[in-house]
């Protein structure tokens, strides 16, 4: 009898052990990432983390809606690809596939692809017009668009046909740095949304609910899908 007794205490050592470390990962997990509804407690500002952990957006750098990013040439066409947020989802690309040379494509809709092994996330036309040239480093350092989101890693560049009527939605300066950052927190709660307890915190975000590289890889295909569908496709 006193056998069974010490065996039931120790088993429910082992069972209160269990749960505070379950209630400590789940405070942790709140600490990181954002809560539900937009309210982090004890969450510092995303300011200082985005700028030390992240490209610095160049003045002379448009983003749109879709996490492509627009930089004028002084012959009127714009270079085009995808901004930080794609870059640091993915911490690593495998291929670059850009769109055929001459095409015209529309605003909103596919211009090119990113692929991360077996996975591929599809990035809008920010802009309607002709595609006049693509990356060729890319073909060989694909690494370029997540290393090098705002320079060397553009995918092609486009000669705009509705210029005037799309433009003003595109963002620059400190209006584009204030979206990025509102959206690093709705990347961060897009995350916590699909948060798996049995995965590893510290694969999904830094501190201060900034994601680390390479989140979006802990996730499912379905999640990647939801992804492409929220940040991606411009509303």
């Amino acid at each position: 009898m006193v056998a069974i007794v010490v065996v039931l205490m120790f088993l429910g050592f082992i069972l209160a052990d269990l749960v505070l470390q379950k209630v400590e990962a789940r405070r942790a997990a709140l600490a990181l990432v954002p809560a539900r509804g937009g309210i982090a407690p004890r969450r510092p500002s995303l300011r200082p983390a985005i700028r030390d952990a992240w490209p610095t957006l160049p003045q002379a750098v448009y983003l749109s809606e879709g996490h492509s990013w627009l930089r004028p040439r002084p012959s009127g066409v714009f270079r085009i690809g995808p901004d930080a947020l794609v870059g640091q989802a993915l911490g690593s690309v495998t291929r670059v596939v850009p769109p055929r040379v001459g095409s015209e494509v529309w605003a909103g809709t596919p211009l090119f692809q990113v692929e991360a092994g077996d996975r591929v996330l599809t990035v809008a036309a920010p802009v309607s017009g002709r595609v006049v040239e693509v990356n060729p480093e890319l073909q060989d350092r694909p690494e370029l668009a997540v290393s090098e989101p705002y320079g060397a890693g553009w995918v092609c560049t486009f000669l705009p046909s509705r210029l005037a009527e799309e433009k003003p939605v595109w963002r620059l300066g400190q209006k584009a740095v204030a979206w990025f950052e509102q959206e690093v927190q709705r990347f961060s709660q897009f995350l916590w949304t699909r948060f798996d307890s049995d995965l590893a915190l510290g694969e999904t975000s830094l501190d201060g609910g900034v994601p680390a590289p390479g989140s979006l890889k802990a996730f499912d295909a379905d999640a990647w899908k939801a992804f492409e569908i929220e940040f991606l496709s411009p509303r």
